[in-house]
């Protein structure tokens, strides 16, 4: 009779450690996605989506931003005069609030009063995007981010971590 050959329970259970000791590795060096990086690429979209709107419309559209909030806006023409008012869709979120805990900065225009005011950034129908960097910042200086145009689609993300 010949004597069977197999692994030890010592041998399987060293093995067990080395694959976790090589999981915990590889998991470590994913970057962890903060609150700001999340924003950040939602706020990417939202630039996206108005530029490819004005495109589709043929019609002006602009992103209002304050301290604390931002709203999307297109040219309308009523009477003879052309004022902007809210862009409403169905199912894209056009307008919102920034987390408490996230300091705004947009360059190098500056950042709006209220939500009626002058849209800073402006997508034209041509696929024109005006210049501008928005920068979003923890406020414990951990996480940046920063969605840049330079004029023309694609927009750009950044990201300091």
């Amino acid at each position: 009779m010949k004597k069977q050959r197999g692994f030890t329970l010592l041998e399987i259970i060293l093995a067990l450690v080395i694959f976790a000791s090589c999981a915990m590795m590889v998991v470590s060096t994913i970057p962890s996605r903060s609150g700001v990086d999340i924003f950040g690429q939602q706020l990417k979209a939202l630039v996206d989506y108005g530029s490819d709107r004005a495109v589709m419309d043929g019609n002006i559209v602009g992103l209002v931003i304050t301290t604390d909030k931002y709203q999307m806006v297109t040219l309308e023409d009523k009477n003879g005069e052309r004022h902007w008012v809210p862009l409403s869709t169905g199912r894209i979120n056009t307008k919102g609030d920034f987390p408490e805990e996230m300091h705004v900065s947009l360059s190098p225009q500056r950042l709006a009063a209220t939500t009626d005011a002058e849209p800073q950034i402006v997508f034209l129908p041509d696929g024109e995007i005006g210049r501008f960097t928005l920068a979003l910042q923890s406020y414990d200086k951990q996480h940046h981010f920063r969605v840049v145009s330079q004029g023309a689609a694609p927009v750009s993300v950044e990201n300091d971590d």
